[in-house]
Formats: structure tokens, sequence, C-alpha cells
């Protein structure tokens, strides 16, 4: 951790590297290029995107001028991973294991291959699974382990020929293999058994036993591994391939030259070890036979993406010759309109429809190879940039919202992948060893600053457009761009958010602009910082008053009408916070930041955000049915996760005395209010102020909710399912008139998600709690018996799981001139890994008295409740009363309630033998890992695995025609036998 003060240049400054501020508000502030967000070891972790529970907050601040993607992708030497070394502390601890576990898997899966016999292949699939583990896991395993697997894995691979399953499971691993330590191996992969599997199996008429979808998904996993391992191709491998497939592109004209320059493309390796093929007569060769062909969209992107490669990694190639050729021909394989032309080519050449599909791209126009291409050709004092800025000023009109059309997502595509190889490319510049030969090829500031104008006039055409993906892509650009050259990007964004406020007629704009601004917050920040240690006035008040404004206006998109924009303005609140310290702890800092401000911000905020609330209407109805604990959302908590980080970003960055204030105001709406249509959103907004500061908030929020649920409940008819061994005699069945049915589900189901991280606060209200709940499951109302399922489940899973406290508070190192929080990167240098780990997350712990209450609870929903589930099957009393239905319901519900909150923290169960005998049988280790502590016992779950196998004949006997319980039980069961599964399913969906 870099307490200093941040460096006057940004090209030197600290990036939002997935910063400890808020880990899921950063998968959420930044979207950068992958669909998934950035890679956080979810595994041990809940999730507090479910809103139930957390994974850790990564790392402090390293420094570092690009932001996250570009930062994820440094070497790293450390012995672990940040990500594992900030587990609690007992599954850090027992996740050193896994190197030596790891080592024994690989030994186990050599042994149970024998190369004499092929068809031991299938009994090392097991296995495959396992090493996936260890993958996703990030676990620190030796090289030599890695090494002798892939090995292994060849071997499997090349001897199961026309054993499909084997190839495809093999396969995969191996890539993934490749894709996560292709800088820890080093071995020689030869091409031609991979080039030989190709063709005996796809390319000859080889009719088997396999389905299209087996074959498909074969031919997806050999075309993948080949490009994996192509690194690992060895010397002289390039020429062997260009001889190999140089006589299929000898006539342009026949089908043959099309699969030739599929497979050049597919096998050509351009690695270090094949440099001495790509030579400039090499090039000027492949150039005319591209230009052989023309009109041809298939033939375009193949070479496109060969000379790209070429233009990436062969830097003793003098491109410049080249030039006008290459720009003539990325210009042309643009397909946008001219005139009054479509912009397809007039008469395209055909190509066979399964040549097409067997070598196709992943994407659908070549704009991928020519932004590499055009990347990795900038160096100073190039004609390269001349050219570029050219091949821009032609195409940034069909940017504009009014010129959108079909070739609208190639432009996307263009731009996106631009600032993605410029991100990357000085990313290696910074970090790789050069030599002095390529030292000569590093961009310098004038040459970034060149870039960036002109890619500038791409961001101007298309951040207003009507196509999302290019506006979004956008946002992102702007964002990665402002580390770069902030003095150039920055005012650019000032300028269009002022534009969009003043154009009213445009709705669509602010939002965009608001976007911008979001995704660029912790640049104006460091900007606005750098330019106060340099005197620079006038960039100062033009970047707070845009941090400024787009605060204050922020609040004006605030609109249950407007879901769009009042997402956007969440999104720019919650990335402003997650870059500061803590807010209003001292005034020595600018004006926007004091306390006084603040307070008034906050007071308006909180009165936006409240009319929002009570304006809100749930896009679904509650179904009738088991499915009891699934609240529907509002757009705030189904489209997007902006909300709920926004909400524990902001509280939890507040000092003591502004959270106090929020949190009167808070009390006050939730206690006057009855809103069941933002059931959700209420009680996310309790939870973010109950994980912020627990102690206050229950004072003001849980103990309000629990005494109006409890003075609900007095006087209301009960059933008396509830801990009674033998039912009596029922009268005539009572019901809750629906305004207390409403009000009581309302309430809790905000109390169930509101003490999702109370923790040891709940030990205070023990008493409350055990009446709230039994009195829910008591309650004559499908409806309040599931929100007392929910509030079960979570009460025992806040008392027993891990989660992190205290997450959205800075490091207990000095923030940045007292405004900006210190970031890192999960992936920081060795020297500076041991300071790092010198800030881990503080975990809850689950102490003796929560686990006490746990087990109280336990014992009287899970254990008492299958016993009592045994009584009624076995006693035939109620079938006289139709009361039997009813109670067998609310049974299977505590029990199944009790299960989903415990998880895996209720041992799993033991081996058993048909003929009584007992064994202890030492369980395998491989991955260490624990969602909480350990509460109940195996028995426990055993036995109620005997009592419900009983019942479940019953049910199957009495109750085929009754879909509910049978869905009840079937859950149970799963709940039951699938051990750990439920844990998993939590950290993948939300969950209320």
């Amino acid at each position: 951790v870099h307490a200093a003060p941040e460096p006057a240049s940004l090209i030197t400054a600290a990036p939002p590297c997935l910063g400890r501020g808020a880990p899921v508000a950063e998968v959420a502030l930044w979207p950068l290029w992958s669909s998934s967000p950035p890679r956080s070891s979810w595994r041990r972790r809940k999730n507090p995107a479910a809103h139930k529970y957390s994974p850790i907050k990564p790392q402090p601040e390293t420094h570092h001028p690009f932001p996250p993607r570009l930062a994820s992708l440094r070497k790293h030497t450390a012995a672990m991973h940040l990500y594992n070394a900030w587990l609690p502390p007992a599954v850090a601890d027992a996740a050193r294991g896994e190197a030596a576990a790891f080592t024994g898997a690989v030994r186990a899966a050599k042994g149970a291959w024998r190369p004499d016999d092929p068809d031991s292949a299938y009994a090392t699939l097991k296995w495959i699974s396992v090493f996936d583990l260890f993958i996703k896991a990030k676990s620190n395993v030796a090289p030599e382990d890695i090494h002798a697997l892939v090995e292994l894995g060849f071997g499997i691979f090349h001897a199961s020929q026309n054993k499909f399953v084997v190839q495809i499971k093999w396969g995969g691993l191996l890539i993934r293999l490749f894709k996560k330590h292709v800088e820890r191996l080093s071995l020689d992969v030869q091409w031609r058994p991979l080039y030989e599997t190709l063709i005996q199996t796809h390319f000859k008429r080889n009719m088997g036993p396999e389905g299209w979808k087996v074959r498909q998904q074969h031919f997806e996993t050999i075309t993948g591994l080949v490009r994996a391992s192509r690194t690992f191709f060895p010397e002289g491998a390039a020429a062997e391939i260009w001889l190999e497939f140089r006589p299929l592109l000898e006539n342009p004209w026949h089908n043959s030259a099309f699969e030739g320059v599929g497979f050049v493309r597919l096998f050509l390796p351009a690695n270090p070890r094949n440099q001495d093929h790509f030579t400039t007569d090499w090039i000027a060769q492949c150039l005319h036979i591209w230009d052989s062909v023309t009109n041809c969209n298939f033939w375009d992107i193949q070479w496109a993406a060969i000379i790209a490669r070429c233009i990436k990694n062969s830097r003793s190639i003098e491109w410049e010759k080249f030039l006008p050729l290459l720009f003539t021909r990325y210009l042309n394989m643009f397909e946008v309109p001219i005139s009054s032309g479509n912009g397809s080519y007039p008469f395209p050449v055909e190509v066979p429809r399964n040549t097409r599909f067997l070598f196709s791209s992943k994407t659908r126009s070549p704009s991928k190879a020519i932004a590499k291409s055009v990347v990795y050709l900038l160096k100073p004092k190039s004609l390269a940039l001349e050219q570029f800025e050219k091949l821009i000023n032609f195409l940034e009109q069909f940017y504009h919202p009014s010129n959108g059309g079909r070739w609208t997502y190639s432009l996307e595509r263009f731009l996106r992948y631009l600032v993605f190889y410029f991100e990357r490319r000085l990313q290696h510049e910074q970090f790789d060893t050069m030599d002095e030969k390529n030292e000569q090829f590093c961009l310098g500031k004038e040459e970034r600053a060149v870039f960036i104008k002109v890619v500038l006039k791409l961001l101007d055409r298309g951040q207003y457009s009507k196509d999302d993906s290019l506006a979004e892509t956008v946002s992102i650009a702007t964002s990665i761009l402002s580390y770069v050259e902030p003095s150039l990007v920055l005012p650019f964004v000032a300028t269009n958010f002022q534009l969009a406020l003043e154009t009213t007629t445009a709705t669509h704009q602010l939002k965009n602009a608001v976007t911008s601004v979001a995704f660029s917050g912790r640049a104006l920040l460091l900007s606005s910082l750098c330019s106060t240690q340099s005197g620079d006035s006038s960039m100062i008040d033009t970047l707070y008053d845009l941090i400024v404004t787009s605060l204050s206006n922020a609040l004006l998109g605030m609109d249950a009408n407007d879901p769009p924009k009042t997402v956007a303005t969440m999104q720019l609140i919650g990335s402003i916070f997650s870059n500061l310290a803590t807010v209003g702890v001292s005034d020595d800092v600018p004006a926007f930041l004091q306390t006084s401000s603040l307070s008034d911000w906050l007071d308006e905020f909180f009165c936006r955000l409240f009319s929002v609330l009570q304006n809100l209407e749930s896009s679904s109805a509650i179904a009738e049915g088991y499915q009891t604990s699934i609240m529907p959302g509002t757009f705030l908590v189904e489209d997007s996760p902006h909300y709920f980080c926004m909400l524990e970003i902001a509280l939890g960055k507040l000092s003591k005395t502004l959270f106090n204030q929020s949190l009167k105001k808070i009390a006050k709406f939730v206690n006057a209010n009855i809103l069941p249509g933002a059931t959700s959103e209420v009680g996310l907004l309790c939870c973010a102020c109950v994980h912020s500061y627990p102690e206050e908030a229950s004072v003001y929020l849980v103990k309000p909710i629990l005494m109006t649920i409890m003075s609900s409940f007095e006087g209301t008819p009960t059933t008396g399912y509830v801990g009674r061994e033998v039912p009596n005699n029922m009268s005539t069945k009572a019901t809750l008139s629906p305004a207390l049915e409403t009000a009581l589900d309302y309430y809790l189901r905000v109390l169930a998600i509101s003490i999702s991280y109370a923790g040891p606060v709940l030990v205070s209200y023990r008493e409350e709690l055990k009446h709230v709940i039994m009195s829910a499951f008591q309650a004559p109302s499908w409806k309040v018996n599931g929100a007392g399922d929910h509030l079960l489940r979570s009460v025992l899973g806040s008392l027993v799981s891990f989660y992190p406290l205290d997450q959205y508070k800075p490091f207990s190192c000095q923030s940045i001139a007292n405004i900006i929080e210190p970031w890192g990167c999960s992936k920081a240098h060795q020297d500076r890994e041991v300071e790092m780990l010198n800030f881990p997350p503080k975990w809850h712990d689950p102490s003796q008295d929560e686990l006490s209450f746990a087990n109280e609870l336990l014992e009287f929903h899970f254990q008492s409740a299958v016993e009592e589930l045994l009584t009624i099957c076995q006693t035939e009393v109620q079938s006289e009363t139709g009361d039997e239905k009813e109670h067998l319901k609310i049974t299977l519900l505590r029990i199944h309630s009790a299960l989903q909150g415990v998880m895996s923290c209720l041992p799993e169960l033991r081996p058993s033998y048909k003929d009584g005998r007992s064994k202890v049988v030492e369980p395998s280790f491989f991955i260490a890992g624990s969602s909480g502590s350990t509460v109940g016992s195996s028995e426990m779950r055993e036995k109620a695995a005997e009592l419900v196998h009983i019942a479940c004949r019953y049910l199957l006997k009495e109750r085929t025609d009754d879909s509910i319980l049978l869905a009840l039980v079937v859950r149970v069961i799963d709940a039951l036998v699938n051990y750990g599964m439920i844990a998993i399913l939590e950290t993948c969906t939300l969950y209320f």
C-alpha cells in the first residue's frame, strides 16, 4: 500500500484496480471488455450481489496507470493469490495444502491411465472436474505438476482417436490450463497430430454414432486447443505449416484456397521461436495472395487476422511500405454505405457452406483484426498515425446516431478493440522487459496524445448512439483513456455532460452522459488532485465543477418512471463514493466534501430516494406455491446491482456523524410506511445500514420492526402447527384480514433482508426473533408462512456464515490527500505483495453465543420438525378434519428453511454400509473451503434423511396429487443429500 500522494501525472498514478472500496460495485461500475465480471474468487464466499452473502474485498492499491482489466494481465509471481491469502484465516490456512492435493490428484490420474489400454481413458474423466476446481480456485500449484498434467492430457487426447467425449473433456481442460498457466509452462507441442485429428474427424466422411452436437463440440474443442497451443509450437513449425498449405492457395478461385487460408490462420504460430520465418518478402507474398480475391468477406477476415498476428509479434519487419495498401484494404472491409449504396459488396464471392462453418470467425466482422493491426502498427515517427487519422475521418460520420444501420455493429467492435489493444500495448510496454531494439517501438507521450485525439472523434459521434452497445462502449473507452491522457479526455467528458444538461428534448443524452461520468469517476478525482499539486487552477475548477454538478443534478435523475436514467444516476453516485476515503471526517477537503455540504446533499438524496421507493411497483405478482422466499422486485434490483451497491458504498463511507443523520431519516421513513411494491428495495436499504454500523442500525431499524411485528401478531388466530406432538381437533378455520396479512408479510421480509449481515447483533434479540419466527409459521396464511421461511433462513445464515465486516471502510493507512482511498491489484509485483497482505479484510467469525442461538433454532425447526413430520405421517387423526395437508406443508417448509439457512455448515452424511459395519473413511481433500462455522452434527442430517425417507413413502402413497407437498419434499431431500450445492446456488443467483 502506497500512502504517499499520487504523482502529478496520471500516466504513473494509481488506477481503480478492483479496489477494496467496492468489490461487487466494481463489477457493476467497471463492466469492461468481458461479458462476465472481473475474476473474483467466489468459492467459499457468499455473494453480496445476492443481498445475502459477500465475497472478500480485494486488494489495496499499487501504482499503475491503467484500469482493472489491464492490471489483471500482469505477471504474478507470489506464492499465493491474494484472493486466497485474504480468505477467512482458517480457510486460508487450509488452502495452503492445495498444492500437495494437486500433486496427488495428478498422480492418481496418471495411475488411472494405461497407455496399452485406450479404454482406460474413460477412467480418467472423473479427474477433469477436480482439476477444474484448482483452476477456478486460483490455487498455487507447482509448475512441474502442471507440466506433468499437460503431458498426460496430450497423451490421452492423441491416444483416444474417435473417442469424442474423452477428447472433448481432456481438450477442454488443456485449453483452460494453457490460458491459466501459459507463462509458467515451457514445452513443445507438435502441430501435425492436432492437424491429423482435425482432418480425420471433420474433413473426411467418417460417419460415426455421435450426434451433430457432439461433433460440433469436438470441432470447437480441437480448434480451441490448436489456438491455445500455438504459443508452444517448436522452432520451424511456421515454415512447415506454410509449406503444407501454400499449394492450396495457388488457385484462388478453387474452393481449396478457402480451406488453405483457413488452415493457415488456424495453425500459423507467431511465437518468438518462429520469428525467422516472417520476412518482408513473405509479407509481400501474403498481401499479393490476399489481393487475388476481391469482394469476399470470408477471405478478407482470414487474411486480416493472419496479418494482424504478424504485425503484433514481428517487430523486425519494415511495415511502412505496406501501410497504404493495408489501410486501403481496411477501409474497404468496413461495409458502410456510400451515396445510395447499402454498404454490401455488389457481387460477393460465395464460399462453400462447409468451409464457412469450419473456419468461421467468432466475430461477424473483421473489426478485431483491423483494430489490432492499427494499434500495433503505431510507433514513433511512423506514417501509421497519419493513415489511421485518414481512416477515422472517413468512418466517424457513421458513428453518428442519424447514420446507424447494420454496419453499426462492426463499427462498435472496431472502437472497442481499438481501446482494448491500445490499453494492452501500453501495459506490456510499461511492465515487460524491453531491450534497446524494442524500446524504439514504444509509444511516447506524443503518440499517445495523437491516438487519443483521433479516437475522441469517434467518441464524440457515438456517445449518444441509439445503439446501447455503442453507447456503452463509448463510456468504457472514455474511462480507460482518461487514465492515459486526462487533460484531453476529462474536458471532453465535462463538456458533453454540460451539453446534456442543457438539452431537455433528448433525455437519453443525459443518461449516457451520466454513465460516462460514472465510468470516469476515479480519473476525475485523481486528475483534480494532480492539478492541485501542479497549481493548474483552471483545470481544478473545471473538474470540481463537474463533480459537484454531476452529484447535484444526479439527484434530479432519480425518477421511478425513468429506469435507465435512475440506474445511471445510482451508478454515478456509487462510482464517486467508491473512490473516496471516509466521508465527513475532516473539513480539510474540497468544499463539496465538507460535512456541511454533504449533510445537505444527503438530505436531498434521501428525499429523492424515498420518493422513488414510494412510487415503485413490483414487476410481478407473488405466485402461490412452494417458492415462498422469492420476492418479486422492481427495476432497481432486477435489472442491475447498482441500487444495493450504491447504498452499501455510500453508507459505508460516511463518518459516524453523517451516518447517524442518514440513519434517523431512513428509520423514520421505514417505520412510517408500508410499501409492498418495494419490499426488496426497502429491505436492501436497511441491510446497507446494518452492514455499515450494526449496533446503531439495530436500535433504529431492527428493534422497531421486531416490535411492530410482535404487536401485529397479538390476538391473531394461530394454527397450532408448530411445537405440538399430537394434533388437536380444530374448529372453524380462522384467517387473517388482507390488510394484516400484507403488513405482516412486508415487515417480515424487510426484516429478513435487513439482518443478512447482522451477525452478533441478533443475539441481543434472541427471544424476540424466536417468538416472531414461530408466530409466522403458526399464522393461518401461506403468505405469512413464506415470509417466516425467509426470516428463519436469513437469521441462520447471518449467525453461522463468514462475510466481511467494515467492507467499505478504507484501509488503515493514509488516504491520498485525505480524499481518495488507495486501491490495489490482486496481482502485484513481488516486492509489494507483502505490504498488501498486511491489510486483510475483517471477517465475521461466529461467536459461541451466535452458534448457540443457531443450534437452538436448528434443533427446534429442523430436528424437532423432522420428528413431527414422522408423527403426522403415522397419525390419521387429522385426515378427519382436513388439517393434515396444511400441517405437512408448514412442517416441510420449516425443515427446508433450516437446511437452506445453515447450508453446508451442517456436516454432511457419513458413508454407510449395508451390512451395518462401521468404518472410518478419510475424506479426500482437494479444495479448502467453508461457508461458515459448523453447527449441528452429521447424526442430525442422517436421522433427518431416514425420517424424511419414511415420510416420502407416505406422501407418494397418500398425497400423489398434491404438487406443492411433493415439490417441498423433493426440495428437502435435495437439501439433505446434495451437500454443498445450496451454497453454490446462493453465490450464483439473486436471492431475497
